[in-house]
Parts: structure tokens; sequence; C-alpha cells
């Protein structure tokens, strides 16, 4: 006697057992995930865990916040080059060996500065977009952490400590470990 899926019993079970509750899945019924095979309504239960939610709006969040610290490190980029504009103009200091080094360190300056904002706001955007997924949940750590370098621009000081803090509560509760951790999409838009 063959096995039949728990969900269609006019099907063979195909493709084995849920890994997670033991029902019997044909092709349709079964999810291929990185723990193994699930069924679509453990994937469900998974969706629905009471933090799994958080875990989605973190990831808007730091999608934002990593787009607008990236922006900001472009900003920079655009400043810096207004000052060495507006530097150039200004003749060197014949009795001063170093200020005609002025308009080369002033972008540096603002070149690092750029830097420090943009490699780390764009880090975090993807972090979130993973996230968003369900999916990379090192990432989505590495993006809360790297995001505190905000905080070297005082205006994105209190996000950067408020993502960090919301990224601690949500990565650390068991449901959205468990729902990460099965790698694969939402089962439903809506859940």
């Amino acid at each position: 006697m063959d096995a039949k899926c728990g969900q269609h019993p006019d099907r063979p079970a195909d493709r084995g057992t849920c890994g997670r509750c033991g029902t019997f899945v044909c092709d349709e019924c079964a999810i291929t995930a990185r723990e193994g095979v699930l069924c679509t309504e453990c994937l469900r239960l998974l969706d629905r865990g009471p933090y799994v939610k958080h875990a989605r709006i973190l990831s808007v969040l730091m999608m934002v916040h990593g787009g607008l610290v990236a922006a900001a490190g472009l900003s920079y980029v655009l400043f810096g080059g207004f000052i060495l504009d507006e530097l150039a103009d200004i003749p060197a200091d014949p009795s001063d060996p170093t200020s005609g080094m002025l308009p080369e360190l002033t972008v540096g300056v603002f070149a690092l500065i750029a830097l420090v904002q943009i490699g780390p706001g764009v880090l975090q955007a993807l972090a979130g977009w993973r996230l968003f997924h369900l999916n990379g949940v090192v990432m989505a750590w590495a993006g809360a952490l790297v995001g505190l370098v905000g905080c070297l621009g005082c205006y994105c000081a209190p996000t950067s400590l408020a993502i960090a803090s919301y990224a601690i509560f949500v990565l650390t509760r068991d449901d959205v470990r468990a729902r990460i951790a099965v790698g694969v999409p939402p089962a439903s838009p809506a859940s």
C-alpha cells in the first residue's frame, strides 16, 4: 500500500514526509527548504509566528535607513566637490608650504566620511532586502550592527540605535529564527 498525501488523499506521497510535522506530502504540497521538505501548512504556520511580521517591518526600516545613510554619504561626495571647486580659486600662500595641500586634504576627509557612510548604508539596505524575503539572518545581523556606523553622523544616531535595538529584539525570537532557517519566501503575500 502506497502512502498518500495528507492534503490530497487521491495522490501518492511522492516527496516523502514533512520534516516538521511528519505528514506525507505530494509534489504540490512539498516545499524544498534548507532543512529538508516542508508541507505548505507548516510553512503557513511558520509565517504566522507572533514576531515574524516584525522581521518584515525591521527589513523595511533597514532598507529605508540604509538608503538614507548611503544618500548622506553621496551628499558628502557632492559637497566635497563644491568645496574643492571653491578652494581651487584660493591662491596658495608662498610662505606656507602646506597651504597648497588644503584642497587635497579637504577632499580626502570628505571622501573618507562618504565611504564610511555609503558602504554601511548599502550593506544595511541589502540586508534589509534579504530579510524582507525572510532569508539571510547573518546578513540581517551584520546590516543592523553595521548600521551603527550611522552614529558617526549625528543625524542618524537615534535611528541607528533604534534599528539595532529593534533588530536585537526581533532576530532573537524563536519563531523568527525558525522561519528564517527555512530559507524560502513567505507562503503567500498576505502573511
